[in-house]
């Protein structure tokens, strides 16, 4: 997997958060927020699909992991979004950016591996102290699951002093 590094402009979005193990809170979050598209009419393809993984697995008990199901805030869902919803900004900033074809199978994995193999040989680190970004780029209603993309984005920050040895 090629990693192209990006930046991501704050957007505002609305969101719908589910706690626990990623497979089941994403999933979760994700069966509230097309329910409420459905419902309002909003299911479109034009509106930009993100999901955030809050919290790092390697330090965060699965039963404690936040994840947010976001969507685009169009000028046309503003006033039709429902109370249990937040409206926020999406985090912005740097990111190194993977394509993962296959839909949500598998992602985890490809997830963690990153994460796990993560070299500084760019100078940057994976920032935890922002989320994973998740853009889904195809709808599930319209592109079968093995052609769907997403982008997985990870937060970089910039390493202070690499390759400076302390005196």
């Amino acid at each position: 997997m090629s990693t192209q590094f990006v930046y991501l402009r704050p957007i505002h979005v609305a969101t719908v958060r589910a706690k626990g193990p990623y497979e089941t809170s994403a999933k979760a979050a994700w069966e509230e927020m097309f329910g409420w598209l459905n419902q309002a009419g909003l299911g479109g393809e034009k509106i930009a699909r993100y999901g955030l993984l809050l919290d790092d697995p390697r330090v965060v008990a699965p039963e404690k992991r936040r994840y947010e199901a976001c969507v685009e805030l169009v000028d046309e869902a503003r006033t039709l979004v429902p109370l249990s919803f937040s409206i926020r900004r999406l985090p912005s900033g740097a990111f190194a950016r993977v394509r993962h074809v296959g839909g949500a199978e598998g992602l985890s994995k490809v997830i963690s591996g990153i994460r796990d193999t993560w070299e500084q040989g760019e100078g940057l680190i994976i920032d935890t102290r922002r989320p994973v970004i998740e853009i889904y780029l195809d709808n599930p209603e319209h592109v079968p699951v093995e052609k769907q993309r997403i982008d997985l984005c990870f937060p970089v920050s910039v390493v202070e002093n690499m390759g400076q040895s302390a005196a």
